[in-house]
């Protein structure tokens, strides 16, 4: 999600769309491919600048997609109503594969 820096997640979504000769009913998929940069310990790392912004940035936006897992398995025991997808791009655009909407 960032062009600018090796450390960064990358998300790689495919549309896949198909018809049947001779029928009018079209399948349409959505394939997300996503290579999570890994969390990193600032306070043993000791970076600073540049790359201590985009490993605190990595870092939340991990925290974000754990709490949006969190939150989906307090709802399908019925703990839970709101799920936190809009906390993070990445949560944003996972959304309709991380909620259980595929069929």
């Amino acid at each position: 999600m960032n062009d600018a820096s090796t450390r960064s997640h990358c998300m790689f979504i495919m549309w896949v769309e198909s018809q049947k000769p001779d029928s009018d009913t079209v399948r349409r998929a959505k394939l997300h491919l996503v290579d999570l940069a890994g969390s990193e310990r600032i306070g043993k790392t000791g970076v600073e600048g540049k790359l201590r912004t985009e490993a605190t940035s990595i870092n939340l936006s991990l925290h974000y997609l754990e709490q949006v897992i969190v939150a989906l398995h307090e709802r399908s025991q019925g703990r839970r109503q709101h799920v936190p997808y809009r906390n993070s791009i990445l949560t944003s655009v996972l959304r309709d594969s991380l909620g259980g909407n595929c069929r």
